[in-house]
């Protein structure tokens, strides 16, 4: 299960696998625009502790995926995120979400 409130905190089951798309409000990506989606411990913190970089040229949404054992290394816990496009040709850097919390709940599903 995966919730997103109206101040795009994510709450998500730990495990779980899921897709979610961003998408711009007057921006269309390049080819040399790269979206980063960065979890951290706490607000304050520089310390990542997962990142995932997603290319879209020609379209105003990234997809997100979270495939089966990528965040496995996390523990269940409230963190941080924050999501910017990166221009590799002009180097500009823009943060379009920060300040926003990534809680993994706990579940005991995860069996064979």
């Amino acid at each position: 299960m995966i919730s997103i409130d109206n101040n795009f905190n994510i709450e998500a089951s730990q495990y779980d696998t899921y897709t979610i798309r961003f998408k711009f409000k007057d921006y269309v990506l390049t080819g040399d625009d790269k979206f980063r989606f960065s979890i951290k411990a706490t607000s304050n913190s520089t310390d990542v502790v997962f990142s995932k970089d997603v290319y879209n040229a020609g379209f105003n949404y990234v997809d997100l995926s979270i495939a089966l054992g990528e965040l496995d290394n996390l523990a269940p816990d409230t963190y941080v995120y924050d999501v910017a496009i990166i221009n590799k040709n002009t180097k500009k850097i823009t943060t379009l979400i920060w300040s926003a919390y990534f809680m993994i709940k706990g579940v005991a599903h995860n069996v064979d």
